[in-house]
């Protein structure tokens, strides 16, 4: 499902983004109401933030982690496209627990006592500027993962000189976690072109009729479609036979 914000994100990103900016915000709301001493309601601020953060984790973040970038460890640490998510999953994670901590240590009775702190205010103000530091980080995944790429796609090329007619051959992108177009229909004879603009991915078809080596971005992998007949592929990456996640199909019509 496309996204809300304009940049070719998925719906699920563009909410998350949303989402994590929101409770951003609301921890500074929470800070304000502790030094206006409403504690009763900081608590309740604060602690509902820490619950749907986890409900993002689980929904969201946790299930687009394991399937676009958990495959690429650790090979994929090398490259900003990885790595970047990896830190803030790692952080994230660090952050989450700490404030969990915080919640229940202000519950009293749910936390030993020797497992107490006293001192509220410097855990608190630690939380807020972690928390902030991950969303940032959040934001970084973003732009690397949906507006860079975006940007490059968009880039208008230099003119180039005309070429001899070449036989029929057309091109399918590779960014954001899918092809572009998804599907298409040629006649026979014509080679497709996959160019891999961000990611690590392989085009590997159903019947086994092709499949590519990893490619990183400005990968390219070519296949010559010779017999009428639908031809479905997918990521070996990020997708899977029958149109599963990251997939498309090639229609070949007899040639005329």
């Amino acid at each position: 499902m496309n996204g809300f914000l304009g940049t070719g994100a998925t719906f699920q990103a563009d909410l998350n983004l949303v989402v994590q900016l929101g409770m951003g915000l609301m921890l500074f709301v929470g800070m304000g109401l502790a030094r206006k001493k409403n504690f009763r309601a900081h608590k309740y601020c604060q602690s509902s933030v820490m619950v749907l953060n986890l409900v993002m984790i689980f929904l969201i973040m946790a299930p687009s982690f394991q399937k676009q970038v958990q495959p690429q460890f650790p090979g994929g640490l090398k490259e900003t496209y990885y790595a970047v998510p990896y830190v803030h999953a790692f952080l994230g994670t660090i952050v989450e627990l700490l404030g969990l901590y915080i919640v229940l240590v202000a519950a009293k009775k749910l936390i030993p006592r020797g497992l107490r702190f006293k001192r509220y205010k410097p855990w608190m103000r630690t939380e807020l500027a972690l928390w902030w530091v991950v969303i940032l980080i959040g934001i970084g995944t973003y732009y690397v993962w949906y507006i860079a790429p975006s940007a490059k796609t968009t880039a208008k090329p230099p003119p180039v000189a005309a070429l001899p007619a070449e036989p029929a051959r057309i091109t399918v992108k590779i960014s954001n976690f899918k092809f572009e177009p998804q599907d298409v229909t040629i006649a026979a004879g014509t080679t497709i072109e996959w160019i891999d603009e961000t990611g690590r991915h392989t085009i590997e078809a159903d019947d086994g009729s092709f499949k590519s080596d990893t490619m990183t971005a400005g990968g390219r992998f070519e296949h010559k479609f010779d017999t009428a007949g639908a031809y479905p592929y997918y990521c070996g990456y990020h997708g899977d036979k029958h149109g599963k996640d990251m997939a498309g199909t090639v229609t070949v019509t007899p040639a005329k």
